[in-house]
This record gives structure tokens, C-alpha cells and sequence, in this order.
């Protein structure tokens, strides 16, 4: 027997190898022919609803000895208050890193890290999101956790401060990157920037939000009637289900009424316009032109899905096909039809290219948009379309999670469980009448925005050559400036009177004889990991430069501020640094040195006695009429020296706020009093603590030293 199996497993090989040789080979690969995709079978969770209003779904998978959990509540970035924006994001981060009443956030990372699971929050635009992950044995310890955050967050005030700090230093580096300012500032043109979909965190939004507010918009959102909880992995359905009951059956219902969906601005419905925005700083520039779209349970949606694969959805798309392969204008072109659930999406086309062929690159995606319009697609076009649809559909069911994921978003929505069969056989039946029909109606250029982001001045062709331009601004608000009194003839002249004292107290007339001073000593920074010590070599110019050598762990970060602009060398390279030049003016104004030597230019206006750590002082806003400058100095009555600072800018790690530093342990240097101790604090807490062990004047240093290497 085993003897006759050897023989004939041979023989059956050869001969499928002789029926496969004997066929004849097509000529073309568009002669292949496939069988029809085979229909996607998917596991169907449990529904269960428990009686204080949490929908569950529940779905067994034996696969990996695991348990995952995730959650939508009804809430969103969308529903701050505006002058509060940020508010959502601090609420849903320090969920979780605060911990709750009962356990630090930190004690919780440590037991998490022990047994190898997670669990997260956040709040997005439409919803608020908790996830978490387990080995199967740890199941019960994770559910209990995640009712826990979700129930009973600490939200102490040290973490909301980490995050306030976050998002303020996020704020100052926005403008860094080309196409996250396409991205942001497209949405902000199409919704609104002062829409619900439009706005953004700003240094006095973040700056107001206090642990009430925090407190506050949790109890309103996070409530059982808000929340759809979906569980899978490797567990029996009845025992899960006792343990959701016991662990999120005790919350009791809010009580607060559903949060509306914001509507969008009617102006959004018809946007149309050329919007720049001129970044000097790059050599490419970032296309995009667009409309307000719709939702996923409009009509046209399918239509609409294929009609874009063809535009720009792929590799094979017209856009890519002539931009890219054709004309050799950039790297990737493309189009996308966001459709929102609950509100309407957008329709873009992007490309990114060279400054000197942006007009013509933005002209070709015109002129593809409008081809989309004007005739029908070909047969090959739209069955490669459609094809790509639906073996994309694949992807979606590819794990238990996106199934889950996937009905939880459809029950958060309002959406049938079957949405996505549904949306296959629209994709079906879609025609080349269809993609015409919805390719004229929503795709026509007459009725769309651009947006460019680039150099203006490498342009091809000047932006005005497509019609009238609105320059869009990205300038970031600066930190509110401390409230003054208006000046008066009285308090003027006393201001005067004690920055004269002030002057004499620090050296008189020797201050005009400083040309340069290079001070050496150690600094240590304040960071969201901890202190942070360097040492530090500091020269500055009477005609206005700066050069800052600091030996980190790391090697060697020199930063130089050449009188416009300024520049960093660290490691990994040198770069320009985005905004320097004006906060580097701002720094040389308020230099001590200068500022005294250069006073009788400036105006004083005396702000009366202010109470200044353990003393008493006396603050005197100093400004410059010429560059609109202004500092708010402490003086001390005793000894007429400035101990003290105030000031919005840019703290030791780049993020701006409310600046303040404090003067101690002055010394006499060729004359001069200067502090050799001083202490930094932003928005109230200490940022950097700098110590002076030398001081040397005129020291003859080049100019050429504070070029940019």
C-alpha cells in the first residue's frame, strides 16, 4: 500500500503539470480571468442593553488566549466651549494619566506594565474613546480598571498642568510642517475657523481651563446613556456579561439630554476662492482644492466612492497617472471623498510639487476634474474601480477588533449593523452613467476652494493669474499680556525717575561702554521628564546678536541669533529656526545691559508698588515706541537695582507663556551690578534656574561668529 501511494502521488503532479502546460497562455494580463469575490462572512456580537442605558456588544474568539475592550461615549472635541478650546483633549488624556480616586495614575502604569496590558482614553472630534487589552486570566482586573476611569477619574492638577503644557508647546510648533498646515488650515477654510470644526486650541484658551472645567465636562458627557461598550476575545459570553453587569451596573443613569451634532456653517455649503499661505522657509508646495461633501448615508455616497478611486483613490488613478507618472510634477497626487456620519465630509484633491511648477500642477488637477464631468469613464476604468472597492472591503473584516470597532460606530451613529453589505452591493451596481452623474454634480472646480501652501516668490506663475487671492493668515496668537493701567503725565515721569535710579544703581555710564559680554556658568531646565542640567556659554551684542553654546549628555546644541534671523545646531544637523528672528530681537530688548544703556530712548510708565516673592517692588513698564516692544520691570526700592522681569515669550524649552524672572546675588563685574542667580518661571511655575560664574566684557568677538554654519 505505501508502496503504490509513492507512485501515484507522482503521477497525479505530472499530470496537473501537463494540463497547466497544455493550456494556451494568454496574450495579455487583461485577458486573465478571475472568479467572483466569494461573499464575507462575519461573527455577529451580541446585543445586549443593561439597565442604566449601556449598550453591549459582546463576541467570543478563541483564537489567542486574550481579551480586548473598547468603548465610544457620546461627547468630542466639537462640544467645548470655544473660548475653552483644548478643554475635550485635557479631559480624555487625564483620564487616564491621573488615575482615579482610589488608585495614582503612576500606580496604575506600574500594575499595567506588570501583567502586560494597557488601557487608554481620548476624546476626538465626535466621540470619546477608552480601549484596553489583557492576557485572558487578567480580564477581571482590566474590566474593573476601565470602569474605574471611566467612573471615578481623579483628574489631579498636577497631570492637567503636564497637559496644558503639552498643548501649549504644541501650539508654538504648528506652523513647522507644510502639510500639517495644508491639512489643519483646509479644514479651518472649508468648516470655519470659528466653527465647531474649525477651531483650535490657542495659548488663552489653554491658559483658562481650570479643574473645573475638566470636572465639569466629564459629569456632563460621561454618563451609561452615553456609552456603547463593545468586549471580544477569548472568554464565555455569560460570564463576561456578569462581570460588565457588576462592574458598570451600579453607575447610575446622568440624566443629561444627548449631545446635539453642531451644525455646519451655511457659508461652508458654497466656499469658493484662492487661499495662500506663503511659507518662505520651503522649496515645495502643497496643493489642495475642495468642497463640502456629505454624509455616509447620503444617496450618492457609493457613486461618489468610485467615481473618486478613479479620480485620485490609487495607484491607477487619473491624477496620479498625470501629475506623477505623465508630467513628473510630484511624488504623489491624489483625491479623497471624506464622508462624515453625522456631518457632512469634504471632497480634495492634493498634490504636493516643486515651487516652480505649483500653477501648473494645480491647473492639471483641474483640468482632470473637469474630464471627470464632462464624458463617461471607460469600462476598464470603472471595473478596476469597483474591483478595488470591494477587495478593500476584505480588509475590514480581517480581525475580530474591526468587527466589533466597526458595529460600535454603527450603533454610535445611528447606522444599520449591515451598512457595509449594504455599501458592497451599492458598489455593485454603480455604472458609468452614476460616476458621471456625481462627478459633474460634486466635483466641479467652479465650486470648490484652493489652498496653497509654498514660496510664493519661486512660483511658476503668480497665484493672481487664477483670480482673486485671500491671503490666509497662520499667525499664532501670543499669550495674553499682563492688564495695565493708562499712563498719565505723573506716572510717567515717575517711571522715568526710578529707571534713571535703576540705571545709576547698575553702572551709569559704563553700561553705553558695553559693546559684548559672554557670560559662562550652568542652567537647569524644567522638563515634563524632569530637570534637566547643561552648561552653558552665552555671548551677546550691542548691535543686536547672540550666541548660546550649552554641553548637554548628548553633545553640543549651539543656538545664534544673527540680528534677523535666527538658527540651531545640535547633532543631528543645522536648521533655521521658525520665528526666531522677532522672539530673538525680543530677547536682545530686555537684555538688563542693554535695556538700561538704551532707557532714555524709551518710555517708563510707573505700575505702582507689586508685592515680589518675599519683597516689595516697584514695577515700571519699560517700551520701545520704534519696535512696540515692552517689559515690565521690578525694581527694588532699597537698592533702585531690577531684580525682576515680566513678560510674554518663549520659556527655556521653546513654549510661550507668562514669563517672569527673578534677580538675586548681584556682583560687581568692571563696575557693573549683575545678578549671578536667576530663577525662570512660566505661567506660574519654575521653568529654568540659571547660575552665573563669569562675566567678561568687550570681548571683541566677530560677527562672523554668530553666522549660521
Amino acid at each position: 500500500m505505501k508502496r503504490q501511494y509513492c507512485l501515484i502521488v507522482p503521477a497525479l503532479v505530472g499530470l496537473s503539470a501537463s494540463l497547466v502546460f497544455a493550456q494556451k497562455p494568454v496574450a495579455s494580463y487583461k485577458d486573465l480571468k478571475y472568479p467572483p469575490l466569494h461573499d464575507v462572512k462575519t461573527p455577529q456580537p451580541d446585543r445586549i442593553t443593561l439597565p442604566n442605558g449601556i449598550t453591549l456588544f459582546l463576541l467570543e474568539d478563541h483564537e489567542l488566549p486574550t481579551v480586548s475592550l473598547s468603548a465610544r461615549i457620546r461627547t468630542g472635541n466639537r462640544l467645548e466651549p470655544e473660548d475653552k478650546a483644548g478643554l475635550a483633549s485635557i479631559v480624555g488624556e487625564v483620564m487616564r494619566s491621573g488615575g482615579t480616586t482610589s488608585v495614582k495614575g503612576d500606580d496604575l502604569d506600574v500594575q499595567l506594565d506588570r501583567i502586560g496590558a494597557s488601557v487608554e482614553s481620548g476624546i476626538e472630534e465626535s466621540e470619546g474613546t477608552v480601549s484596553a487589552s489583557s492576557l485572558k486570566e487578567n480580564a477581571p482586573q482590566i474590566i474593573h480598571i476601565v470602569a474605574d476611569v471611566m467612573r471615578n477619574p481623579a483628574f489631579p492638577q498636577d497631570k492637567i498642568d503636564l497637559i496644558k503644557t503639552q498643548l501649549v508647546d504644541s501650539i508654538s510648533r504648528r506652523n513647522e510642517d507644510k502639510d500639517a498646515i495644508a491639512d489643519r488650515e483646509f479644514r479651518r477654510i472649508l468648516y470655519g475657523k470659528d466653527s465647531p470644526y474649525g477651531a483650535q486650541p490657542e495659548y488663552a484658551t489653554v491658559d483658562s481651563i481650570t479643574r473645573d472645567d475638566v470636572v465639569a465636562f466629564h459629569k456632563r458627557y460621561y454618563q451609561p446613556e452615553n456609552i456603547i461598550l463593545g468586549v471580544w476575545g477569548d472568554f464565555d459570553k455569560a460570564s463576561m456579561r456578569a462581570l460588565i453587569e457588576k462592574e458598570f451596573g451600579s453607575w447610575p443613569k446622568g440624566g443629561n439630554p444627548r449631545p446635539p451634532v453642531p451644525p455646519v456653517e451655511e457659508s461652508a455649503k458654497t466656499r469658493t476662492g484662492i487661499y495662500v499661505i506663503d511659507k518662505t522657509d520651503v522649496n515645495q508646495s502643497t496643493i489642495m482644492m475642495g468642497a463640502l461633501g456629505g454624509k455616509l448615508s447620503d444617496p450618492d455616497y457609493v457613486a461618489s466612492s468610485v467615481a473618486n478611486r478613479i479620480l485620485g483613490g490609487g495607484f491607477s488613478s487619473r491624477l496620479f497617472n498625470r501629475v506623477r507618472t505623465k508630467e513628473a510634477l510630484a511624488y504623489s497626487a491624489g483625491s479623497q471623498w471624506s464622508a462624515g456620519f453625522d456631518m457632512p465630509g469634504q471632497y480634495l484633491a492634493l498634490a504636493s510639487t516643486k515651487s516652480e511648477s505649483t500653477i501648473k500642477a494645480l491647473n492639471i488637477i483641474k483640468e482632470e476634474i473637469h474630464k471627470m464631468g464632462e464624458t463617461l469613464v471607460t469600462d476598464v476604468e470603472l471595473q478596476q474601480a469597483k474591483d478595488a472597492v470591494l477587495k478593500g472591503i476584505a480588509f475590514d473584516n480581517d480581525s475580530t477588533g474591526k468587527i466589533v470597532n466597526r458595529l460600535i460606530q454603527y450603533e454610535y451613529f445611528g447606522y444599520p449593523p449591515d451598512f457595509l453589505k449594504q455599501y458592497e452591493d451599492g458598489v455593485r451596481k454603480v455604472n458609468k452613467a452614476d460616476v458621471l452623474r456625481v462627478s459633474k454634480q460634486y466635483w466641479d472646480t467652479n465650486k470648490m476652494f484652493f489652498l496653497i501652501v509654498g514660496n510664493t516668490k519661486d512660483f511658476d506663475e503668480p497665484v493672481s493669474s487664477l483670480g482673486q487671492v485671500t491671503k490666509w493668515s497662520i499667525d499664532i496668537p501670543k499669550p495674553a499680556a499682563a492688564v495695565t493701567v493708562e499712563a498719565t503725565p505723573e506716572s510717567l515721569a515717575k517711571g522715568k525717575d526710578l529707571v534713571a535710579k535703576a540705571r545709576a544703581a547698575a553702572g551709569g555710564d559704563k553700561l553705553a561702554g558695553v559693546h559684548d559680554f559672554v557670560q559662562t556658568g550652568s542652567m537647569s531646565v524644567e522638563t515634563p521628564q524632569g530637570a534637566f542640567a547643561l552648561g552653558v556659554e552665552a555671548t551677546t551684542t550691542a548691535s543686536g546678536k547672540t550666541l548660546q553654546k550649552m554641553t548637554t549628555p548628548m553633545g553640543e546644541i549651539v543656538q545664534g541669533f544673527d540680528g534677523k534671523s535666527s538658527w540651531a545646531k545640535t547633532p543631528q544637523g543645522v536648521q533655521e529656526v521658525p520665528g526666531g528672528g522677532d522672539e530673538g530681537a525680543g530677547d536682545l530688548f530686555r537684555e538688563t545691559i542693554f535695556l538700561l544703556a538704551k532707557s532714555p530712548a524709551y518710555t517708563a510708565q510707573d505700575l505702582g508698588p507689586t508685592p515680589f516673592g518675599d519683597r516689595q517692588g516697584e514695577a515700571v513698564l519699560i517700551a520701545d515706541p520704534a519696535s512696540k516692544r515692552q517689559v515690565k520691570v521690578i525694581i527694588d526700592p532699597a537698592t533702585s537695582l531690577i531684580i525682576g522681569k515680566q513678560y510674554t515669550g518663549k520659556g527655556p524649552t521653546g513654549a510661550p507663556g507668562e514669563m517672569q524672572e527673578v534677580y538675586s546675588d548681584f556682583k560687581d563685574v568692571d563696575g557693573l551690578k549683575l545678578p549671578a542667580k536667576i530663577l525662570v518661571t512660566q505661567n506660574g511655575k519654575k521653568a529654568a534656574e540659571i547660575t552665573v560664574s563669569k562675566t567678561v566684557l568687550n570681548t571683541g568677538v566677530a560677527d562672523s561668529a554668530f553666522a549660521k554654519p
